[in-house]
């Protein structure tokens, strides 16, 4: 059975990587004294577990004027959430709901909201998919999400819980950053493969897909790199063009795993 490769581990893998360490949000383990330092510096932060995937487990917390932590999210069996609590101890129980009964689920980040949004302040996302072949790695493709009314509170950005694919070009037409599309998507495919190596090094994998944020400045900023990657969200735009790219690249890889055997 393949090893996972949890989030905080990643980022402490990014944190050390002269050229990742730039692109990457702040992130730490989550602790109570963690999340009061992080809401007093920044205006909204992420909190997500380190192992789920498809936007399960993660919430937006922002600290309003009258000090209460406003939460919304996705709890771990995906169901949505909005709640405001008055001491940051009582996120525990949003965090570990079967700790009642002596069961916690696990360890949780906190990562800071780099406020990827359209011009419209809807949260936006891009998922990179990468591959190799013949030892060398390839972007197969990537589009954007955006969220619905729902993500649009929650800022997580998923098709699973809601978001929107469409294809790059769309995602760049809703938003306006100094640098053109052309130079940012140029810029994501670097670090993309930057990071590929990286996770590689540690868990080598065939593919992986990888989530990115653009922030108000128009840098990327890498999130998360997915080692399961799904590719049904390339099904649903171009004609499916990626979708089958991805596909055909799959049989090459393992028409090369078998005549190396």
């Amino acid at each position: 059975m393949k090893r996972a490769l949890g989030k905080w581990e990643q980022s402490v893998l990014f944190q050390q990587h002269p050229v990742l360490a730039k692109h990457i949000p702040e992130t730490i383990l989550y602790s109570e004294k963690n999340l009061i330092d992080f809401s007093n510096r920044y205006p909204s932060v992420f909190v997500k577990h380190d192992m789920t995937g498809q936007g399960r487990a993660i919430f937006k917390i922002h600290k309003s004027n009258d000090r209460k932590y406003n939460i919304n999210g996705f709890t771990i069996q995906g169901t949505p959430i909005q709640k405001s609590v008055s001491k940051v101890s009582e996120i525990r129980l949003l965090l570990h709901p079967f700790i009642k009964l002596g069961r916690e689920s696990g360890p949780y980040i906190l990562q800071e909201d780099i406020q990827s949004y359209t011009r419209n302040g809807q949260p936006f996302s891009i998922r990179v998919h990468i591959q190799k072949l013949n030892n060398k790695w390839m972007i197969s493709g990537m589009y954007g999400t955006t969220a619905t009314s729902l993500a649009t509170e929650s800022g997580i950005v998923n098709p699973h819980r809601g978001a929107t694919v469409m294809t790059i070009s769309e995602i760049f037409s809703q938003t306006k950053f100094k640098n053109n599309e052309e130079d940012t998507v140029k810029k994501i495919e670097e670090v993309a493969i930057t990071a590929a190596k990286a996770i590689d090094s540690v868990l080598p994998c065939r593919e992986y897909g990888i989530d990115f944020g653009i922030n108000q400045e128009g840098t990327p900023v890498l999130f998360e790199v997915n080692t399961t990657p799904g590719i049904m969200g390339f099904a649903q735009i171009e004609n499916k063009k990626i979708w089958k790219r991805i596909v055909e690249i799959r049989k090459m890889q393992s028409e090369s795993d078998e005549s190396t055997l």
